[in-house]
C-alpha cells in the first residue's frame, strides 16, 4: 500500500527543467505507467540525459534527485497531450544542450509529498494521496494544470512490483483570505 509519509511545502525555482520530452493523449486520466508505454520507454532509456546533465555541473541546484515532470504546455481540448519530461531542476540560465528540452518554472509553492510503497501502487495513488493532503491544510491549493513531478531518490528509474521511495511534487497556489 503506498504511503504519504511526509509532506511539505515550500517556495520554489525559478528554474529550468532539462532533459527529454514526450507528449501522449490523454482522456481523463493519466496514461498507465507499464513498461509499453511511451513514457516507459523514455525512462528505460535515460541514462544519456543524465550523463549530459552531469556536465553542466556548474548549473546544478539543490534538487539532486531525477525527475519526470507533467506538464500541459501543449493540452487543448481538440489534441490533449501531456508533456512528460524525463531530466533535472537546473539554474535559471541553463543553456541548452543540443538535442535537450526544456521547460522554465517560474518561481512558484509547492507541495512536496515523500511516499513510499510498491511502484505501481504508489504512482497509482500518490497524485490523489498529496491532493488530499493539500486539501487538510489552510494555506495552498493544488495547481497540479501547471506542473507534477515525480522525484526518484534511487539511481535508476524503478519498474512494476518494485519497491520505490520516491516524492511527488505539485505546484501550489496561495489560498486568498476570505
Amino acid at each position: 500500500m503506498a504511503t504519504l509519509d511526509k509532506i511539505e511545502f515550500e517556495e520554489f525555482g525559478p528554474y529550468r527543467f532539462m532533459g527529454k520530452s514526450v507528449y501522449a493523449r490523454v482522456g481523463g486520466m493519466l496514461p498507465s505507467f507499464d513498461k509499453n508505454s511511451i513514457f516507459g520507454d523514455l525512462c528505460r532509456n535515460s541514462a544519456w540525459i543524465f550523463n549530459e546533465l552531469e556536465n553542466l555541473k556548474e548549473y546544478a541546484t539543490d534538487e539532486i534527485h531525477r525527475v519526470a515532470l507533467l506538464t500541459w504546455e501543449r493540452y487543448d481540448e481538440k489534441n490533449k497531450l501531456l508533456g512528460y519530461t524525463v531530466g533535472k531542476f537546473m539554474k535559471a540560465n541553463t543553456p541548452i544542450p543540443d538535442g535537450m528540452d526544456y521547460i522554465d518554472i517560474p518561481a512558484t509553492y509547492i507541495a512536496k509529498g515523500w511516499f513510499s510503497g510498491e511502484t505501481d501502487d504508489v504512482n497509482d495513488n500518490c497524485e490523489r494521496l498529496i491532493k488530499e493532503a493539500i486539501v487538510q491544510q489552510e494555506k495552498y491549493t493544488a495547481e497540479s494544470w501547471r506542473f507534477m513531478a515525480e522525484v526518484y531518490k534511487n539511481e535508476t528509474l524503478t519498474g512494476p512490483y518494485e519497491y520505490s521511495d520516491y516524492g511527488y511534487y505539485i505546484a501550489c497556489g496561495i489560498k486568498e483570505k476570505t
